[in-house]
């Protein structure tokens, strides 16, 4: 770390010694006490007093101070104050004309204009960069900062979605650092985690576990087994179970983690408070809403009390809430958190940040949810505008936002507004993406429920087997999403009369979902509703009723007693006593059915 590095002493005019308050604010920044750092440096830039003979010595300090500074403020996402203290560091940077300052300085500025979205400035500023240290390469240490050029290169290319140029930029970093360390240099594993984590991005969950793995394997015999860093990667590994869609895995994974954080960075760390986050996520992929809801308050507990209400890691808890909110039909909270991440992120990142582009798409989803179609396709609309402006024309996470507003139009009926936006996407996916990442089979799928809305059964079997093809690929036989497709093949065999057939389909779906998910998730009930409409077409009423029972006791569970899935349950429940001609059961069904779909 630069900041590591000795500084001379200095003969300084001044009441206090700046080298002395120099040292007390590293101690205080190691300990990540940053306000106590800034008054320290603060102080020690208050008390320098050049003269003659140690101008030059001076400049070093004032420059390593400024450098320090950013740090501090880049930690706490404080943009303008970090731009304001690398612009400083510089300005002195160029008059001791020292290259090595200067390549530090624009590290750090190409992080910073990374952090806020700007990434062609950012590149511009890592690539001025690495032109300096490859003009200047004397020795290893000169080797080394261009591997750290390549990695903040892959940085931003990782960002922007261009995973491919990302991984070459890896790659090249971790060729001079082998060369530099030999195999089993901490600096290696970081890379591999990198590599990790964009092979997680690109659905390469095998190879991405493969790179976790070696990075794992790596910190293991360079450091104490609970060192932070094998807690990261547990973290990172855990992701990788969670896209999998093997959640008790990510769950032991992520403990793992957790445990070590507790024992070497304490209950109040930010890394403890990102592990809380990932097992949020992974419980309410697994419909375990106050689970979820309980480990976001922790991270955020944390996080409150380190970086204040203003800090971006708050808003992405706060949208992780939101989610779950969302996923139970408490549609005023999830708003309510929503909003409280998105002016976290205008304040911070400003209006055109993908992550502000991030926060507009989670709130077109509720208003989706809400049946507010107009206003869905408005704020989809809004995101969309930031990410083709920040992110060009062709990142996954616009392919995302094309995907939600055909969503809506598919269930406006504007089916063929619907197929152009998922072919749009698919356009930026096939582009973008391996062709078996798991969004592209989301894609597939989507499409086939809009020919099933359509009528074109033909069609919609046809993309359910590509999207199912895809997932069978990437996924094991149990994954969730395969579940899901099986779920849609019965409709469509439900709607063509193939009333066995859908029941087939229902049961392995349901199979799949019991061993995954548990026996009280949200998706489950799904299906138990499915058969109970296959049980009413064919006349079995009280095989219907049963299933929707099924359903029902499981969605008053999980989803409390207003939910939109409940008044559609007692809705159906009502269309089979009628069919029964038990009429007094049917009115009292709908008019259930009716309370809640007029409370919400």
């Amino acid at each position: 770390m630069d900041s590591q590095q000795s500084i001379k002493s200095t003969k300084l005019v001044a009441n206090q010694d700046p080298q002395l308050l120099y040292s007390k604010a590293l101690e205080s920044q190691e300990a990540n006490n940053y306000q106590q750092a800034l008054s320290y440096y603060n102080q020690a830039l208050h008390q320098i007093q050049p003269t003659d003979e140690n101008t030059q010595d001076i400049h070093q300090l004032q420059c390593q101070i400024y450098l320090n500074i950013c740090d501090i403020y880049i930690k706490q996402y404080n943009i303008t104050e970090a731009t304001a203290s690398i612009d400083e560091a510089l300005k002195i940077a160029h008059k001791l004309q020292q290259q090595d300052k200067v390549t530090q300085c624009l590290d750090r500025r190409g992080e910073i204009k990374r952090l806020r979205g700007d990434f062609d400035d950012a590149l511009a500023d890592h690539n001025e960069s690495l032109a300096i240290k490859s003009k200047s390469k004397t020795n290893e240490k000169s080797g080394l900062d261009i591997s750290h050029s390549y990695d903040n290169i892959g940085n931003v290319y990782s960002e922007q979605g261009k995973y491919d140029d990302a991984v070459f930029m890896y790659q090249k970093s971790l060729k001079i650092q082998r060369s530099v360390h030999g195999d089993n240099h901490p600096d290696i594993a970081a890379t591999y985690n990198n590599l990790g984590l964009v092979y997680n991005d690109q659905g390469e969950y095998d190879l991405a576990a493969y790179m976790f793995q070696k990075s794992l394997k790596i910190q293991s015999s360079a450091h104490d087994k609970n060192h932070f860093s094998i807690a990261d990667t547990y973290n990172n590994m855990g992701l990788v179970y969670s896209s999998q869609g093997k959640y008790d895995e990510a769950i032991s994974t992520y403990n793992k983690s957790l445990k070590i954080d507790m024992s070497t960075l304490g209950k109040s760390h930010p890394i403890t408070a990102k592990t809380y986050n990932n097992m949020g996520i992974a419980y309410n992929a697994q419909g375990k809403y106050e689970d979820a809801v309980t480990m976001h308050k922790k991270s955020l507990k944390i996080q409150l009390s380190i970086f204040g209400d203003s800090h971006p890691s708050i808003a992405e808890t706060y949208n992780n809430m939101g989610n779950v909110y969302d996923n139970q039909a408490k549609y005023d909270e999830a708003i309510s958190m929503y909003e409280e991440s998105l002016q976290i992120y205008l304040s911070t990142l400003g209006d055109s940040h993908p992550s502000t582009a991030s926060i507009y798409n989670n709130m077109g989803n509720v208003y989706h949810h809400l049946g507010k179609y107009d206003d869905a396709v408005d704020i989809y609309k809004k995101s969309l505008k930031i990410q083709l402006s920040a992110l060009g024309q062709s990142h996954p996470s616009i392919a995302e936002t094309y995907n939600n507003e055909g969503s809506v139009y598919d269930v406006q009926g504007k089916y063929d507004e619907a197929i152009a936006m998922y072919e749009k996407s698919l356009k930026i996916q096939l582009s973008a993406l391996d062709k078996n990442h798991p969004n592209i089979a989301k894609t597939y799928h989507c499409m086939g429920l809009v020919y099933d809305h359509q009528g074109k059964y033909d069609d919609a079997v046809s993309m359910f087997k590509k999207s199912l093809k895809i997932d069978l690929t990437v996924f094991d036989n149990n994954h969730p999403r395969i579940a899901d497709t099986y779920n849609s093949m019965g409709l469509i065999y439900n709607h063509q009369g193939k009333y066995d057939d859908a029941v087939h389909m229902y049961e392995k779906s349901l199979k799949i979902k019991l061993s995954t998910l548990g026996d009280s998730h949200p998706n489950i009930a799904e299906t138990y509703e499915n058969m109970g409409n296959v049980y009413n077409d064919q006349g079995k009423y009280n095989d219907a009723l049963s299933m929707y029972k099924k359903s029902l006791k499981i969605q008053l569970s999980a989803l409390g007693d207003n939910h939109p899935s409940i008044a559609e349950t007692y809705n159906n429940m009502g269309n089979v006593y009628d069919n029964q001609g038990k009429y007094n059961d049917a009115v009292l069904m709908y008019e259930k059915s009716l309370k809640i779909d007029l409370s919400v």
